[in-house]
């Protein structure tokens, strides 16, 4: 029997107008091409169930994710969705427990294509997916194996080619050539194929960054049209451009990250905050305490740089971060106990809090932050801004 969440007065709210906004946003920028709705590693600390509902009931008809466990936990949800497996097969029991998920594996190398073989059937062949490394040099066929490799899954009675897809490495930047160049590669390993079969197949290069400059990127086709978008960080409404807001390619915060504060507390001019004594006050000031830290998914890298929204305006972090708190320097601010702070997102008044700028404060990225906020942080899922007391469409158990 599962016991009821303990009332930790610290949240995470899930916006689910924000995530329809963003996805209408990028059907949008698709032009017509199928949107896949990545959702792995929790739809980036999202709560993947609730965001492929979502996504599904905006249009979105394909999901992926990066590992089996990922797409089971979808599967026991409900979804029923087309789930697109980024990882590829490591091994027998993996190609396995995909096809009885009804997963569609991305074949990566020889050996995936061999475990994929294996486990498809001439009656019902197994859909496959394959991944051309045209520039990554991380996961995906090497192009010079690519040609052969296709013809072979084409041609392997037990499998079905369904799509063929490429990752762009260096789509966020301005200068789009690379990606231009790696489209042309992608363009060069299908050559081989027949042209009816290529007609075929779902083609997919555009990540966010990709699909954000999707028609400055693809004006390099190269014997080829692409079929769909991969987007991701997007939909959780946030920017992968390091010289351009989330707001300005009108995107949404689709998490609010906040806490109220448990404590608050005077200190005199000299005095030490937290562990080790690295803060001291440069005036007689009033310290609030929020009860988050580096368990919760803000790191020790912070000091000095963080800020969160609280008493109407941004008051800087000060102090270690410890496991479980964080002090906040609120000057001579009419701060009580239980007033909220919200640290990236949406202020319950509608005031933006960039999770981007709070991620630069800790030396990272918006993508980092977002899958470190901990699990004992509970997600509220509801319609519109962050309500003032923190609760909301959800009764979260552990």
């Amino acid at each position: 029997m599962s016991e009821p969440a303990e009332a930790r007065p610290v949240w995470a709210w899930i916006d689910q107008d924000a995530l329809r906004h963003n996805v209408r946003r990028a059907t949008e920028c698709a032009a017509g091409r199928r949107v896949i709705g990545v959702v792995k590693a929790d739809a980036y600390g999202h709560g993947a169930a609730d965001v492929a509902r979502s996504l599904l009931a905006e249009g979105i008809s394909r999901l992926a994710v990066v590992s089996v466990t990922e797409g089971a936990l979808l599967r026991r949800a409900g979804i029923v969705a087309p789930i697109l497996l980024l990882g590829g097969l490591d091994d027998a029991a993996m190609a396995e427990r995909a096809v009885k998920w009804s997963l569609t594996p991305v074949i990566h190398d020889q050996r995936g294509f061999e475990l994929a073989r294996s486990f498809g059937r001439p009656d019902s062949p197994l859909a496959v997916e394959a991944e051309i490394d045209t520039g990554m040099r991380r996961m995906g066929i090497e192009p010079d194996l690519a040609r052969p490799l296709l013809a072979r899954i084409a041609d392997a009675p037990q499998l079905r080619l369904s799509g063929v897809f490429t990752h762009l490495a260096r789509a966020d930047e301005a200068d789009t050539s690379p990606s231009r160049d790696q489209l042309a590669a992608l363009g060069r390993c299908l050559e081989d194929l027949d042209p009816a079969e290529v007609e075929s197949l779902e083609v997919h290069v555009a990540n966010s960054a990709g699909l954000l400059r999707r028609t400055e990127i693809e004006e390099a086709r190269a014997g080829f049209e692409t079929t769909a978008v991969r987007p991701g960080l997007m939909l959780y409404g946030v920017s992968p451009f390091a010289d351009r807001s989330a707001e300005s390619l009108d995107l949404e915060p689709v998490m609010s990250l906040a806490a109220r504060v448990v404590a608050i507390r005077r200190v005199r001019k000299g005095e030490s905050v937290g562990y080790g004594g690295e803060w001291r006050a440069a005036r007689d000031t009033w310290i609030a305490t929020l009860p988050l830290g580096y368990a919760d998914g803000v790191p020790r890298s912070i000091l000095g740089r963080g800020a969160v929204h609280l008493g109407g305006e941004m008051r800087p972090i000060v102090g270690r971060v410890s496991m479980d708190y964080i002090g906040v320097d609120v000057g001579d601010a009419p701060v009580e106990p239980g007033r909220v702070a919200t640290l990236f997102g949406r202020t319950p008044q509608g005031e933006r809090v960039p999770v981007e700028e709070f991620a630069s404060a800790c030396g990272t990225i918006a993508y980092e932050t977002l899958v470190s906020v901990g699990d004992r942080v509970p997600r509220y899922t509801g319609n519109g801004l962050p309500p003032e007391d923190g609760t909301g469409s959800l009764d979260p158990t552990v």
